[in-house]
């Protein structure tokens, strides 16, 4: 999926959501704790699969999962997700509190916590975080905290210190002071906005953030690959492209060090691959395709868990494409999402085990309504109806004609080895053939995908999927501000009606869940309408672990590894 990795409260790659418990049923049923007789064994490797190497191992500049996948085992947020309900709860916190004014936010730490190499970790950590956010160039994390007092200076290289923060008693409270109400703070800002929090020490090596010199940032240095030290359950150990990236356990994890001695994530060529060394007992955990669902669940070996996910799958139009200027026309894009029987997409690939989607906020969140939404079916009259009132004439050959002339032609590109997403193209590539528009489909490494679909790049379509968090704050993917180099709003989206729900959302000044669904369902029926994306499926996820693996309890809120440090082996 694209970025992040949510793995942050606004947004990502990163990202978080609050709602109601997740629907989950098992394929064997796993055991999260050991039986009253059984004690925990130390020792073994974890070893789960990837489809390609992380871009980088910070989460300032992180912008998808597979490098999320490896910063979230060292850098940790002050707060997280409870698994069961999606709620803000402490992490490395133990309180945090929001005035009644909702414009002072203030955590408290939990007392002696240390980085792995032994350094006290204290407010100045998240400090130099945030800091390092407004100074980088290649984030995407900013508008997460611009609501701070003083930002807008700091950034600008007015000021050596972000004014709006200060960390007080020793380094263990952090008061936080916005110049407006921002209703996603209390997770939104766990992680200083870029999800996960650095070592301030190592870091300070590189670069230093008491300066008013906008030129230096810790965007291109060293450590982005090479994590000087862990507030998580391991320590990074070594980095072989194309091969995997080795972690050790952390002696010094404030819940206790691991049982298991090593973490190892592997590369693999693709989903197949990875299934079928999860089957040879090659993997230790992984999650599998639908399609590979009823024969992993046959495995003696391995024990499952499904569950919903808090992501979707889509294919994305670039509305300022300039070899395809008929993406910026609405009746074209809604003649797309007509055109393409998403339908007969997921029983090819999901086989029940998902939930289509017609908007942005997916089902488990608090935020999902898909009420009054235009459930869009495969309809290749009405597709071709809606592109000839777009002012389209269908040629001699089958193909439409825009309005100066030119062949409606594109091309739409994905990741290759993503077998789900490898099979949405070629849907795409046959049923958009019957509608009169002709594909020339493209596969590419992830990462290369990343970097062709970035804001300003001139592409025409794309296949790729989100991973957001449990408190829904779109405004990073949504708001037309969002458009820069690096940025999410690679879609070219503008819609102010959209621009002010988000802020309602975010800003209230009513921030009850009552008022910011409000806004949010504002959003998802523009979206639903203006279809800037072709919304497809929110896929279940399939969870499986060899049986020998104790503790593992993977569900919709908490990320695979919540509670790894209670993983172990029995023999």
């Amino acid at each position: 999926m694209r970025r992040l990795s949510a793995v942050l409260g606004a947004a990502l790659l990163v990202a978080v959501s609050c709602g109601q418990a997740p629907a989950s049923t098992t394929a064997t049923s796993p055991s999260p704790a050991a039986s009253a007789s059984e004690q925990p064994q130390a020792g073994g490797r974890i070893v789960f699969g990837a489809t390609g190497d992380p871009k980088t191992m910070q989460p300032v500049i992180a912008t998808d999962t597979q490098s999320s996948e490896i910063w979230n085992k060292v850098y940790l947020s002050l707060t997280r997700a409870n698994t069961r309900t999606g709620e803000t709860e402490p992490n490395l916190a133990e309180k945090f509190e929001l005035s009644s004014d909702g414009l002072t936010l203030t955590y408290t730490l939990r007392d002696k916590l240390v980085w792995s190499d032994g350094t006290p970790f204290t407010g100045e950590d998240w400090k130099y975080t945030a800091e390092a956010v407004a100074r980088s160039v290649k984030t995407v994390r900013k508008s997460t905290l611009q609501d701070i007092v003083g930002w807008a200076d700091y950034r600008d290289g007015k000021t050596d210190s972000l004014a709006g923060v200060a960390v007080k008693d020793n380094g263990k409270t952090i008061e936080i002071k916005f110049a407006k109400v921002f209703c996603p703070a209390t997770a939104a800002l766990g992680g200083a906005g870029a999800g996960g929090i650095l070592p301030s020490a190592a870091f300070k090596k590189v670069w230093d953030n008491k300066t008013t010199d906008t030129k230096t940032n810790i965007d291109d240095n060293p450590l982005n690959m090479n994590p000087p030290a862990s507030m998580g359950p391991w320590v990074f150990k070594e980095f072989k492209p194309g091969v995997q990236v080795t972690f050790v356990k952390n002696d010094k994890y404030f819940r206790g060090a691991p049982y298991a001695d090593e973490l190892v994530v592997k590369t693999y060529a693709d989903a197949t691959a990875i299934k079928n060394a999860l089957v040879t007992g090659e993997v230790t955990y992984g999650t599998v395709e639908a399609k590979d669902y009823d024969e992993v669940s046959k495995v003696d070996a391995l024990k499952g868990v499904r569950y919903k996910s808090s992501g979707y799958t889509y294919i994305g139009w670039n509305a300022k494409a300039a070899k395809a200027p008929w993406l910026a026309n609405r009746d074209v894009r809604q003649a797309l999402w007509y055109g393409i029987n998403v339908n007969a997409i997921m029983q090819k690939i999901l086989f029940g085990l998902g939930t289509q989607v017609y908007a942005h906020n997916p089902p488990p969140s608090w935020a999902y309504d898909p009420s009054g939404l235009t459930q869009y079916s495969n309809d290749v009259a009405k597709a071709k109806s809606l592109l000839e009132k777009a002012g389209a004439k269908l040629g001699a050959d089958g193909v439409y004609r825009w309005t100066d002339g030119q062949p409606m032609k594109m091309r739409i590109e994905t990741n290759q080895g993503n077998n789900a997403r490898e099979t949405i193209l070629q849907f795409a590539q046959e049923q958009y053939k019957a509608i009169g528009i002709q594909i020339d489909p493209l596969l590419e490494s992830f990462n290369a995908l990343l970097d062709r679909t970035d804001p300003g790049t001139d592409y025409e379509g794309f296949i790729i999927g989100w991973s957001l968090g449990a408190d829904p704050d779109p405004y990073s993917i949504w708001h037309s501000s969002q458009q820069g180099k690096g940025q999410f709003n690679n879609v070219g989206y503008v819609n102010p009606t959209v621009d002010q729900a988000l802020l309602d959302n975010r800003n209230g000044p009513d921030c009850s869940q009552t008022a910011r669904k409000a806004a949010l369902k504002k959003v998802d029926q523009a979206l639903n309408q203006d279809a800037p994306y072709t919304f497809l499926y929110a896929a279940d996820v399939l969870f499986f672990a060899n049986k020998q693996l104790q503790g593992a309890d993977p569900n919709t809120y908490g990320l695979t590894q919540w509670n790894v440090e209670k993983w172990w082996f029995k023999k």
